[in-house]
């Protein structure tokens, strides 16, 4: 029998897999051939769709087995011959974690309640190469966003954890349907692949001069992380002062540049991607891992986020984990107090390790990975100073005091504080068992002590903060990272009560007060976040930096009114629910406007809350898993091999 063209998957193999733009000639695509790849259209896997008649037809195969079973062998206990021959190594796992687990002095209900929330938090793709990502000019496409919150296909994407920001929006789809991942392609839309193409190898400036890029660099990025001297750095510009030897300074410089473009852009821009192939080129003809100076980390470290900030989230870990190994070759995590250095020079060492301790904190919750920095008693490099950056020069002899209000290093500071309190929960959350809902409240109050410890005139109401754009936005923005972390710390509760409302069979597990009291936390953290970021829109003082993050940080919180409402639309609090997501969805819409990633935040939120437009209704909680809504979604939005939420066990089955 001849081969059905419908029965294959339109893209080949390795696009599918590694989030190519398939161009679908035979025998060989266009990336496979640029990237001398071997292409193949494999056959679709055949899956039963999981509707009500098939799970019934199933029930009754099994019940029909059962009973054939009992009839050939009288006697038998079927679960007794499952456990010997079907699940040993099962049972072993099992014993073993009886034995070792901090669990199993739980009560049964309880270890079943730590599994149910330890199983909604992560995806597995098919293949064992799965975790497999590459993110180079040909495979950058609308599924890779940096902020890992789009990323529902694990095919590809690299491992996302139990903290990371795409675990609602996973839970939330419900259905496993092919789809084209040209369908959700805009028209108008560039991809990256063609940057490299759209200028040469160097690019001469008419009407803008490389000094525009360094002075918005300063303007804007520098106000908000200071991880260089600005005096310094322009004095080496113009060669007052000397430069880092090799060729750190270039990578530096074009870093900067790189940033200083971004900041300055919008989505149509190329001019920050030229000044990040020039760094690539660097790197290419001539190792960047055979030396090691301060000016080299900081690079990395930039690089770092410039490569988040353009949706390249490995490549900018893979930088961060560079710039890590490097800062600890040079000990910028001890202060060596004997060390006969210049002020200027120690203090550089600490802004940079904290900028950095920062940056991998929260790329490590961002992604759902583990920490990978030295713990509190491994590193004493002492705090940044609360001081103006032009206090501290080369030639600075006295250490000047430490300052009662607001400097551009007050976020670092606060933010570097933040981090070192709340790491080991972070690192809690990832670990196993999940821990259960009273844990939970515990762990909370790590967070609520770092509240209490800020500063009062690092506070909304101080109206030094409001004079200032770079303040205010630090200011803001440690707000939406510290509801944040108590969204990622109550949302696995929230998951799983809303699992057991979506069961066929009503649960048998009872809503605990604790976990109640979860998930108002978790709907509290999300309702201040969007509120807040209302609040920081309506200031006026928005850049596409600060867009970036109140991106990040919106999307996640307005997911969770859209969980609890779908699978509890009586609730009393559904009102205030609804209004959640109508100001998120407003917030969105108005960022879209401008923005390529809100315009695509905005189509996924969208789609999922369908029927809010009309009010509350008797079927609110129903729509979005009936009928064909999800497999529509699915194949608009995120393509192909996609899963199943399997509602009764708490996870995603993506074998299905």
């Amino acid at each position: 029998m001849s081969d059905d063209v419908s029965e294959f998957y339109s893209a080949c193999d390795c696009c599918r897999t590694r989030k190519y733009k398939c161009t679908k000639e035979k025998p060989t695509c266009a990336p496979c051939l640029q990237l001398d790849l071997e292409c193949n259209y494999s056959r679709k896997a055949s899956r039963t769709p999981l509707t009500r008649n098939n799970l019934t037809a199933a029930e009754d195969r099994v019940r029909d087995l059962e009973t054939a079973i009992k009839t050939l062998f009288p006697g038998v206990d079927i679960e007794t011959v499952l456990s010997s021959t079907i699940r040993p190594s099962e049972n072993a796992s099992v014993k073993t974690n009886i034995a070792t687990s901090p669990s199993s002095k739980l009560s049964p209900s309880s270890r079943e309640a730590s599994h149910e929330a330890e199983a909604t938090s992560e995806s597995l793709p098919q293949a064992a190469d799965g975790f497999d990502w590459t993110e180079n000019a040909v495979s950058l496409n609308e599924l890779a966003d940096g902020m890992a919150a789009l990323s529902v296909n694990p095919e590809g994407a690299g491992y996302l954890g139990a903290t990371s920001s795409v675990v609602p929006l996973r839970a939330l789809l419900s259905r496993d349907q092919d789809g084209d991942q040209q369908a959700f392609s805009s028209p108008n839309w560039h991809p990256q692949s063609m940057l490299s193409d759209l200028f040469p190898m160097s690019l001469p400036f008419s009407n803008i001069s490389e000094n525009t890029f360094v002075d918005a660099y300063f303007r804007y990025y520098h106000t908000t992380y200071p991880f260089l001297h600005e005096p310094l750095f322009r004095a080496q510009l113009q060669g007052k002062s000397p430069r880092p030897e090799g060729n750190s300074w270039i990578i530096l410089y074009n870093a900067v540049l790189a940033l200083g473009a971004w900041c300055i852009g919008d989505d149509e821009s190329v001019m920050d991607d030229f000044f990040y192939r020039k760094v690539a080129r660097i790197s290419e003809e001539s190792s960047i891992f055979e030396s090691g100076n301060l000016a080299m980390v900081q690079a990395l470290l930039l690089l770092s986020n410039y490569a988040q900030k353009r949706n390249r989230p490995n490549t900018g870990w893979n930088y961060l984990g560079l710039a890590v190994r490097m800062a600890l070759s040079l000990g910028l995590h001890k202060e060596f107090p004997n060390w006969e250095i210049t002020h200027l020079q120690r203090e550089m060492r600490r802004r940079v390790w904290w900028g950095l301790f920062v940056f991998d904190s929260g790329a490590s919750i961002t992604f759902g990975r583990p920490v990978l920095l030295p713990e509190r008693g491994i590193m004493d490099a002492s705090p940044v100073l609360n001081i103006h950056e032009e206090s501290l020069t080369q030639h600075t002899n006295i250490l000047p005091d430490e300052l009662p209000y607001p400097t551009a290093y007050t976020g670092l500071i606060s933010q570097s504080l933040f981090h070192l309190e709340t790491n080991s929960l972070h690192h809690r959350l990832i670990s196993t068992p999940y821990p259960l809902p009273e844990e939970l409240l515990s762990l909370n109050q790590i967070i609520k002590t770092w509240e209490n410890s800020t500063p009062p005139y690092f506070q909304l109401d101080s109206p030094i903060i409001h004079a200032s754009e770079a303040f205010l936005f630090a200011r803001y923005r440690l707000d939406w990272r510290s509801w944040n972390l108590q969204i990622i710390l109550f949302r696995p509760v929230v998951l799983q009560l809303a699992g057991r409302r979506k069961q066929a069979e009503p649960s048998t597990v009872p809503e605990t007060s604790e976990e109640l009291a979860c998930r108002e936390k978790c709907t509290q953290s999300a309702r201040a976040t969007i509120n807040s970021i209302s609040d920081f829109v309506a200031t006026g003082m928005v850049s596409r930096l600060s867009t970036w993050y109140m991106l990040y940080f919106l999307f996640q919180a307005g997911l969770v009114p859209i969980i609890c409402l779908l699978t509890d639309p009586t609730h009393p609090d559904s009102i205030l629910w609804l209004n959640d997501i109508r100001t998120t969805r407003d917030l969105l819409s108005r960022t879209a406007l401008t923005n390529r990633l809100a315009e695509r935040c905005l189509s996924v939120f969208n789609r999922l809350s369908p029927t809010l437009d009309s009010g509350l209704s008797e079927d609110l909680g129903l729509g979005m898993w009936e009928g064909n809504f999800a497999d529509e979604f699915l194949n608009d939005q995120f393509g192909g091999d996609m899963g199943a939420w399997d509602w009764e066990n708490g996870e995603i089955n993506w074998t299905m």
